[in-house]
């Protein structure tokens, strides 16, 4: 039995602390230009500004529930500039106008310094009032289950662990503020190239309800692992409007499969299925991606070469999953395995990586998935290390004996560092992947170690 990709996760990078809804037609193109606005200035850690647009926002909303939550983002950013009262007024502004989010709300890092003023307590009575009269259940705040650090051979992790200041444990709730600024505390004090710190949530099956953090670090010398193509400048067109339908289907599939909504075995029709089509909401988008994609390979290509637009080009990703052969998507989507953006290498790896999940035969080079691992983050690693995983379960013995001594020597300290971390959607792959090029089993990361200093230089 192969082993499966975790699917039932949410990767958090330095993105805002609470998402905002997607804007609507109810909504309206000037409210949804604003808080694309605001976030920028909040990405750019200009809290005053961030909290100027996302009132701006929140006036120009016609939506009740996106001009709260707006008020809530304004909220967090005018505490994050240090101005508690116009914080204080904000929110209250926001529980009034119907903001539920209770636990988001009294967990929040950036509303802190809220929390022995006043008002506080009857803020959060006010919006867990408002949660008893709410349409549906907010996104539940996980708990902390784990902190790591990889990838610098300086920044040792107990270090990293204290400048983070987090706690096993306890709720979590994502800022992508605050880490960022704790991202530059860790470049400056350990003369790093990189840090990120990323937030996975899991939604099913025995983590259901847990976050894991991990700190992704690349040293100084170390830059070349950060060589990705240059930012796309291009606005090709969307062909037959497939990107725009994508998108459509994905902001219908993510709150189905966060509320346990989705058909146990919902699936789709090709290798690569981010949640499949099993609800009525969604039945509707497969047959067009089967009709249209193979007719717009190119175009969809050009999208994922040439826009700039990120979104869309992570949507192109999932789109070439719908090529007429499994060797045609991985022949389309292998030039862009080191795109600028993150989510865009995410969802090209995981195209990739269902495809050659169901093939009987080697679909791309052993090498070129080795350079992948060596990419930054932990969800480039989760992919690419189980792709290389179902790779080498796809090689004859005689191809997988002749690659397992220079497997061992490139990614041998790399894998074993993996197998000691708390993350598991670097670790169980990593362990796998050992498991395969050993022959061996081994019960922790300590024998795996053991294992390596035994085998030949």
């Amino acid at each position: 039995m192969r082993v499966l990709m975790t699917l039932c996760m949410a990767v958090l990078g330095t993105g805002c602390a609470h998402s905002s809804k997607a804007a609507g037609p109810e909504q309206g193109a000037g409210a949804e230009a604003l808080t694309e606005s605001a976030e920028q200035s909040y990405e750019a850690l200009d809290f005053s500004r961030c909290a100027e647009g996302f009132r701006a926002s929140a006036a120009a909303a016609a939506d009740g529930a996106a001009r709260a939550e707006s008020l809530y983002r304004a909220a967090g950013c005018e505490a994050l500039a240090g101005n508690t009262q116009a914080a204080v007024e904000v929110l209250q502004r926001s529980v009034q106008g119907g903001y539920f989010d209770a636990d988001h709300l009294q967990y929040n890092p950036e509303l802190e310094p809220l929390h022995a003023l006043a008002p506080w307590g009857d803020i959060v009575a006010q919006a867990r009032a408002n949660l008893l009269k709410a349409p549906e259940p907010p996104f539940p705040v996980p708990t902390l289950a784990g902190v790591d650090a990889f990838g610098s051979r300086r920044a040792d992790v107990e270090t990293v662990r204290r400048v983070l200041g987090l706690t096993v444990g306890k709720p979590i709730v994502h800022s992508g503020a605050l880490f960022a600024q704790k991202e530059a505390v860790l470049r400056k004090q350990f003369n790093l190239a990189f840090a990120k710190v990323g937030m996975i949530i899991f939604f099913a099956e025995e983590l259901k309800g847990s976050a894991f953090v991990t700190v992704d670090l690349v040293d100084a010398e170390d830059a070349a692992r950060l060589r990705f193509l240059p930012v796309p400048q291009g606005h090709p067109t969307d062909p037959e409007g497939l990107v725009a339908k994508w998108n459509a289907y994905f902001q219908r599939l993510t709150p189905l499969q966060i509320q346990g909504r989705l058909d146990e075995t919902s699936g789709c029709q090709v290798a690569h299925c981010i949640g499949g089509f099993g609800h009525p909401d969604l039945v509707g988008y497969e047959p067009e991606f089967l009709a249209k994609v193979p007719k717009s390979l190119d175009a969809l290509t050009a999208v994922l070469r040439e826009d700039a637009n990120e979104d869309h080009r992570a949507a192109a990703a999932y789109l070439l999953a719908y090529a007429p052969t499994a060797r045609e998507s991985v022949r389309r989507l292998v030039p862009f395995i080191r795109d600028s953006s993150s989510m865009v290498r995410n969802n090209v790896l995981r195209v990739l990586t269902a495809t050659q999940e169901v093939a009987k035969e080697p679909l791309l080079d052993v090498a070129t998935v080795v350079d992948a691992a060596s990419m930054p983050t932990t969800s480039d690693r989760n992919k690419a290390l189980f792709l290389l995983l179902y790779l080498l379960e796809d090689l004859s013995p005689e191809a997988l004996e002749a690659q397992r001594a220079g497997l061992t020597r490139q990614l041998g300290e790399s894998l074993v560092a993996m197998a000691a971390l708390q993350q598991p959607i670097n670790r169980d792959p990593a362990l796998k992947v050992l498991e395969r090029l050993s022959g061996e089993k081994h019960d922790t990361a300590e024998a795996w170690r053991a294992w390596l200093a035994r085998q030949p230089k």
